[in-house]
């Protein structure tokens, strides 16, 4: 299972921080075995790292620089995102970090040129290319995380796995 590697405890966020959740040390990795993630920094963009957001840009979303705009990370992301949908085919889930500009999923606000939010509920770019990928891998939010949503995707992904045999 896919895990945003800033859940498991790594400080790998634009601000050198984690964002460690302890239920899913509690209840999701007794059950199987996580593969740590930061498309960020897997893409180079370093640690810590200026903040990058989902910018609107004609008919598609970019992940651009939210203080430095010329800044465009997106192909660098969807690289990442390629690679690791062809390196591991036999993902059985992704654990995403909600808000996310790269692993969001329906959660990550994206931005008008000018600022101003015009789609609270984007997909961050890694995020939506891993869907595009495997479009019926159990993916979850972070902040999905219940007793209920977690007892839902420990049976999805190992419905998945008797799939993939």
């Amino acid at each position: 299972v896919g895990i945003s590697a800033c859940l498991c405890g790594q400080p790998v966020r634009y601000d050198g921080r984690d964002k460690f959740n302890v239920l899913i040390a509690e209840q999701i990795t007794p059950h199987c075995r996580l593969l740590p993630i930061c498309p960020e920094a897997v893409a180079g963009l370093g640690i810590p790292r200026p903040p990058i957001q989902l910018v609107q840009t004609g008919d598609s979303i970019r992940a651009r620089g939210r203080d430095l705009p010329h800044t465009d990370v997106t192909d660098r992301l969807e690289t990442i995102a390629g690679i690791i949908s062809r390196v591991y085919p036999g993902l059985c889930g992704f654990i995403l970090q909600s808000r996310s500009p790269s692993c969001g999923l329906g959660t990550t606000p994206v931005f008008a040129a000018s600022g101003q939010i015009i789609d609270p509920t984007g997909s961050g770019i890694f995020a939506a290319r891993l869907r595009q990928a495997f479009p019926d891998l159990p993916m979850l939010n972070d902040s999905d995380l219940t007793n209920d949503a977690i007892q839902r995707f420990l049976h999805q992904i190992q419905l998945r796995a008797i799939q993939l045999g």
